[in-house]
């Protein structure tokens, strides 16, 4: 009613300027005719004028002099957009912006008018220099034909970042890594190469139209990131804005639609698995669509009877190998009945590559009475008979043990230095573990007709092909005992040549490359998404993606650390 909201806090929260609950706002909406293509001076004196205009004079490489409207809230990349589509060729260009003693960088695409300290009323001057177009050839599904682009070597050399539309650190970090898996991008843009050549332009249409919504945002984000020959782009570009996806997604899941915090597994699973459905419906059911024959491959279950030893096998298809990491340390309850009947208690945190013998050691230590280990027997939740004292601590079903003093020595000397330092796991250790055969918490009912009765029984787990690429999941989030925590435990994963056919003993090939990693910043309640990627898993020159921001990586051993949250790995063709 009473304060005005300036427009250029377009970044800002109506909260954060004072507007409350069931307040109005007043809107004063005039048109702006920051596009047109005709110089100032030849335009009626009649014309609605916005009150943020500037006056852009552009000098264009055939010396021809146009002058066209902007707005001081509009960005560098939007202002060269408007000059680029004066030019009748849309070959790649160069800028240089200024205005008096101003000079506008193109290097930064985001920012606006107003942050280069440019007034209402300005007069802008742009001078456009055209940069030479390359040739090269592109292959297509049908034929290979040669295609005229202006794909500058500078720009192919640096991948283009995606500006975050508002938490949206989950979904960019995940389409970057999808981006760089390449039969995936090969399959959507050898369509959409032959659709937008530069040597036929009968059909301008995304050709993932038909298919469905999600399919078509990732197909018009892909060509927008990934596109040989960027018209509508310039040299300065460095990001894209995924709204489309972002909007798109949020139809189909209202939670990825708000600005909270998402999972960037969760929103990759939907994204796959929808495009999946529309290219299966778009194709009269098929079974296989790309998604399938890249990412899924059967995994098989087998529970076998501890009674009658019967074996029984489900399989199902499977996209992600989801690899829960258990911590390297547990707070363990140490229940001590004393000989007169006294129960006492205490909590002991210890790392669980030690021994029961570590555990009760490290119980007397701190009541100061080391002597009594000597004086005791342990049993856990899950025996009645004594434990052996060597058994290790990653052996046990609860975080619990009972010691019960005895009147005679137990025979056991004072343990060796026990290290109570978390140790790192290692990839293969955390996929042989998850393939590894264990036993079920719960009893199983025996279908047998000899047996049918609820029994002990073992499961264990089985890869029956390896899939094109891998997407591997280190279960950071836990949540035990109504507790939501995240597991800040560093897996050493290897980069290049990852023998999943020999680490789990299988006749088929399976040799991976890292392709991307999409990471995991800060806690469970306050994070941050990043990744890294790579433009194929020959090239020795990775990328890290901050959103819009993209940095090359000069050490590899940066790729590797304790943030890692999903690994995407391509295998090796035979």
């Amino acid at each position: 009613m009473h304060n005005p909201i300036d427009t250029n806090d377009r970044n800002r929260k109506l909260s954060d300027l004072g507007v409350k609950s069931n307040q109005i706002i007043y809107a004063y909406v005039q048109e702006s005719l920051q596009k047109k293509q005709t110089d100032v001076s030849q335009s009626s004196s009649s014309s609605i004028i916005n009150p943020n205009t500037v006056f852009v004079r552009c000098r264009l490489p055939d010396n021809q002099s146009i002058t066209i409207q902007a707005s001081v809230t509009d960005t560098v990349a939007e202002l060269t957009a408007s000059i680029a589509a004066l030019r009748k060729n849309q070959i790649m260009a160069h800028f240089s912006l200024w205005s008096d003693s101003v000079t506008i960088d193109d290097q930064q695409p985001d920012k606006r008018l107003a942050d280069f300290g440019i007034q209402p009323g300005s007069t802008i001057y742009a001078s456009i220099t055209d940069i030479a177009p390359t040739n090269y050839t592109i292959k297509t599904n049908k034929t290979d034909r040669p295609y005229t682009t202006t794909l500058n070597s500078d720009l192919d050399a640096k991948p283009l970042g995606l500006n975050n539309l508002g938490n949206t650190c989950f979904m960019n970090s995940v389409l970057q890594c999808l981006v760089h898996i390449e039969p995936l991008t090969d399959f959507f843009m050898k369509v959409l190469t032959q659709s937008y050549s530069t040597d036929s332009h009968v059909n301008k249409s995304n050709p993932f139209d038909t298919y469905g919504e999600v399919t078509r945002a990732y197909a018009e984000l892909l060509w927008n990131l990934q596109k040989p020959d960027r018209n509508s782009y310039s040299y300065y570009d460095y990001s894209f804005r995924p709204t489309r996806m972002k909007e798109t997604i949020g139809r189909l899941e209202p939670r990825f639609a708000t600005s909270d915090q998402q999972d960037a597994q969760e929103f990759m699973t939907l994204l796959l698995d929808t495009i999946h459905h529309e290219i299966k419906q778009k194709n009269n059911h098929v079974r296989d669509t790309i998604i399938t024959e890249l990412f899924f491959s059967p995994l098989q279950s087998s529970i076998t009877c501890s009674q009658c030893q019967h074996v029984s096998t489900t399989t199902n298809p499977n996209s992600i190998l989801s690899l829960p990491l258990k911590p390297l340390e547990r707070t363990f309850q140490v229940n001590f009945i004393r000989l007169n009947g006294q129960n006492e208690y205490n909590m002991v945190p210890m790392s669980v590559g030690n021994r029961i013998e570590h555990l009760v050691h490290a119980f007397f230590e701190r009541r100061y009475d080391s002597r009594r280990f000597r004086y005791v027997t342990a049993i856990t939740t899950d025996s009645e008979a004594a434990v052996n004292f060597d058994t290790s601590l990653s052996k046990l079903s609860e975080p619990a043990i009972t010691l019960i003093e005895q009147d005679h020595y137990n025979g056991r000397l004072t343990p060796l230095r026990y290290e109570n330092k978390p140790t790192t796991l290692k990839l293969d250790e955390c996929i042989q573990e998850f393939f590894s055969l264990e036993n079920l918490d719960e009893p199983w009912l025996c279908d047998q007709d000899n047996c049918k009765r609820n029994v002990m029984a073992r499961k264990q787990l089985q890869l029956l092909t390896f899939p094109p690429v891998l997407i591997i999941q280190l279960k950071r989030f836990s949540h035990e005992n109504g507790l939501r925590q995240k597991l800040d435990i560093f897996v050493k994963y290897p980069i290049d040549g990852f023998d999943l056919g020999k680490l789990l003993k299988s006749s088929e090939e399976a040799v991976y490359d890292l392709i991307g990693v999409c990471n995991h910043i800060g806690s469970i309640s306050c994070g941050h998404y990043t990744a890294y990627a790579r433009k194929n898993s020959k090239s020795e020159k990775w990328y890290r993606f901050n959103d819009s921001d993209v940095s090359t990586v000069y050490y590899r051993e940066k790729i590797v650390s304790q943030d890692a949250y999903l690994l995407f790995y391509l295998k090796r063709q035979k």
